[in-house]
């Protein structure tokens, strides 16, 4: 390789390394910090292999920790009555739990209302009840006294709570004046002080909804069960603790694990990350917890909807679970009932049980089975992210396709394995969601370059023919020439014929060049309006320009782009008349001309000289509209074929006419728009002059020129409105025969 062709091959390269380069640059951002729609396509990706690699339940589950549910389902309801229980019933449970070994019970409800007393509630009553009197109706109120304490099923449940280790859940939210119930101890320190945390990321609440204070004296413990679903609403983390009044609270998987490990201290593990204190992981006695600088942790799902053990609460308060089924395990009591239950969008199921979520994050604590999550800010993760992008972008542009495809499946492979081996050997979530769209992001844009490069004679090509048709079919004949054929095919298409009005009269002075300068300032514009509408050219005949929509490309909107076309080269008239001003040109107005239906179209011609066109009646027809403009005095005319099924422009329906060299009559119309950018006034309008032509064609003159009269005060420049009250002053003075159906026959083109 010469000297030169290094420089030039280094010189065509430096363009798809540069970009790799910057994409490195701005992905690393991304992933570090927040970048709109960037880091949203990161996460989405990240978020996409993390449920993969949950749902394919790829890790191992310890089982040392037994994790039971109880169950408050649908036979417990039928046995033991409508929820909620009275709490000497909830005291019997708690009792047979502990008789049977359970060592923690975690309540995942809250009984937010005191329990009702028998006693005091007829106690209230008397005074409305009328008894006899006797000693006894007189002592009744200090024997209901007496009872009370003997029939509160709240100090029934609070003494069953005393004799066992109970965590209690409580509601947190943000709504300041929520203050009901008791609130649970928070997290204490290394030194028994309550735990606290100026940490802005963690979770801050205002108000809560706890328990009946009579619990408070018999268990301290307890932790909120509030979570938060991620940006696309499915549950991914669990907010481990929060902040409430300053101090720092345990969720209730958190309170019940320290319960069941006999941990009361609570350590915040942080490092610095740009000079910030950021939390990494709590340790509560010696077991460490990753988490997020928010204190959440990834959920440890660790199967499919239940994958923990469930035992009826009914089967428990009649003796039909073995005590070795609970001996020794935490027990998690709740409801799987829908009614009464949560249930959340997951990486596993759309509707996976609140319960279970906080028996898997139970399970993932107590066992040290909480997955970490690597820290692209630790470890020289961010060196190591940055030095693979640039490495890619600089090593890309100079392999060829092959090797280039080679390489990038190589790389993909690689990181998932990375990712996929990391998360079932050691517990660790990777997000390299970032990695893979570097790798597929470079590959693409060093791909596309190649192929730029390989295409750029075939691109001389389709300049040079660009100026006659569409770049699009250009592009098609040369890459696939075998999908298309330049021989005559009958297609349903749409034509447009658009002529400059007067233009004998207007060229009369100019010359030469003045002409040909005047026509093409003109057909560029008219040009780029059909083109960007995907139109082709067929010629430009003197002052016409003739266009179709359908062929060679297929396009099935043919008449919906041939309408956007007409109706922009309209639009865009007066710039164009200030431009020829500009030039000492004169002024122009056009008339265009829309047919819909069959047509032929190919490569057409001799051997000396051929062109791709269209030939038909409809074709025809396009011309005959054109040249009805100027009678009509309308911007464009459209056959019924082009006007059929375009309901998104507002039309007015112009006449029923024969044209000439036809004997079959149609319905013309003029679009006036896009329904969504026309003015009310405008559809009013619209709306009006159908209701006089609809009088008119039934003969109702008197109506149908009142109306017409009152459109044309409204809007004296529409020249329909004259035509149609001439038309019902000569039908008024020589009425039109029994079989006229509103017909006009022409006789000029």
């Amino acid at each position: 390789m010469t000297r030169n062709a290094l420089f030039r091959r280094l010189r065509d390269r430096s363009i798809p390394a540069g970009l790799g380069v910057f994409l490195t640059l701005l992905v690393f951002s991304a992933t570090m910090t927040t970048i709109p729609v960037v880091s949203r396509l990161i996460q989405q990706l990240n978020n996409l292999i993390y449920d993969k690699m949950i749902s394919l339940n790829l890790r191992h589950v310890n089982r040392n920790v037994r994790i039971v549910i109880i169950d408050i389902d649908e036979k417990s309801i039928n046995r033991e009555g409508k929820w909620p229980w009275p709490r000497d019933k909830m005291a019997i449970l708690l009792t047979k739990l502990k008789q049977a070994g359970v060592v923690v019970t975690a309540f995942d409800m809250i009984m937010a209302e005191k329990d009702i007393n028998c006693a005091i509630r007829l106690k209230n009553k008397l005074p409305g009840i009328t008894l006899r009197t006797s000693d006894i109706t007189r002592r009744l109120p200090e024997i209901l006294d007496e009872i009370a304490p003997q029939v509160d099923n709240d100090l029934k449940l609070s003494r069953a709570m005393r004799d066992h280790d109970v965590v209690l859940g409580f509601l947190f939210d943000n709504q300041q004046n929520v203050h009901s119930g008791f609130l649970p101890q928070p997290l204490l320190n290394e030194q028994g002080q309550f735990l606290k945390s100026d940490n802005p990321k963690i979770h801050t609440f205002t108000g809560y909804k706890g328990d009946p204070e009579v619990y408070a004296e018999a268990t301290s413990k307890g932790g909120f069960v509030t979570n938060f679903p991620d940006s696309d609403g499915v549950i991914r983390h669990g907010i481990l603790i929060a902040r409430y009044n300053d101090r720092l609270y345990p969720n209730l998987a958190l309170a019940a694990s320290m319960s069941y490990l006999l941990a009361e201290k609570t350590t915040l593990m942080t490092h610095k990350v740009g000079g910030v204190s950021t939390l990494y992981g709590i340790n509560i006695d010696g077991t460490f917890i990753p988490t997020d600088a928010r204190g959440r942790i990834l959920m440890p799902f660790w199967g499919p909807t239940g994958s923990l053990d469930y035992h009826s609460a009914t089967d428990v308060l009649r003796g039909k679970i073995k005590n070795e089924e609970l001996e020794g395990a935490i027990a998690i009591l709740g409801s799987s009932m829908m009614l009464l239950s949560d249930r959340h969008p997951s990486p596993i199921s759309q509707l996976f049980p609140g319960i279970e979520m906080v028996g898997n994050m139970i399970k993932g604590i107590t066992e040290g089975q909480v997955t970490s999550q690597y820290d692209w800010h630790r470890f020289g993760g961010w060196f190591s992210y940055l030095l693979f992008g640039i490495v890619l972008a600089l090593m890309l542009p100079f392999l060829n396709i092959m090797f280039l495809l080679l390489l990038t499946v190589i790389a993909i492979l690689g990181i998932t394995g990375v990712i996929v081996a990391l998360f079932v050997y050691r517990n660790i979530y990777m997000p390299a969601g970032g990695l893979l769209i570097l790798v597929i992001a470079q590959s693409l844009i060093n791909y596309s370059y190649s192929f730029v490069l390989e295409k750029r004679q075939k691109r001389k090509i389709s300049q040079l023919f660009g100026q006659y048709v569409p770049g699009d079919y250009v592009k098609a004949l040369i890459e696939s020439p075998e999908q298309y054929t330049m021989e005559g095919q009958l297609r349903e298409m749409t034509v447009l014929f658009s002529d400059i009005r007067n233009f004998t009269t207007l060229s009369e002075g100019m010359d030469a060049s003045d002409v040909k300068r005047f026509l093409n300032e003109i057909f560029t514009v008219m040009t780029e309006i059909i083109f960007k509408f995907q139109g082709t050219i067929d010629k430009y005949v003197g002052d016409m320009i003739i266009a179709f929509w359908g062929a060679p490309m297929m396009d099935d909107d043919h008449a919906f782009h041939a309408i956007g076309a007409a109706l922009s080269i309209v639009k865009h008239l007066p710039d164009i008349n200030a431009t020829l001003t500009r030039k000492n040109l004169p002024e122009i107005n056009t008339g265009i001309g829309l047919a819909t239906g069959p047509m032929n179209v190919g490569d057409m011609g001799s051997r000396f000289r051929r062109a791709y066109t269209v030939l038909g009646d409809t074709v025809n027809l396009g011309s005959r509209l054109e040249g009805l403009t100027k009678f009509y005095q309308a911007s464009i005319l459209t056959s019924d074929k082009t006007r059929f099924g375009q309901d998104a422009f507002l039309w007015r329906t112009v006449d029923k006419v024969i044209v000439k060299g036809k004997t079959t009559p149609l319905t013309i119309y003029e679009p006036l728009g896009l329904i969504q950018d026309v003015s009310a006034n405008l559809v009013t309008e619209v709306r009006d002059y159908e209701s006089a032509l609809q009088d008119y064609y039934a003969r109702r003159w008197a109506a149908s020129k009142r109306k017409f009269q009152a459109l044309k005060r409204r809007n004296s420049r529409v020249y329909l409105y004259d035509l149609y009250l001439a038309r019902i002053d000569t039908f008024g003075k020589h009425p039109p025969p029994g079989d006229w159906e509103g017909v006009f026959v022409h006789t000029q083109k």
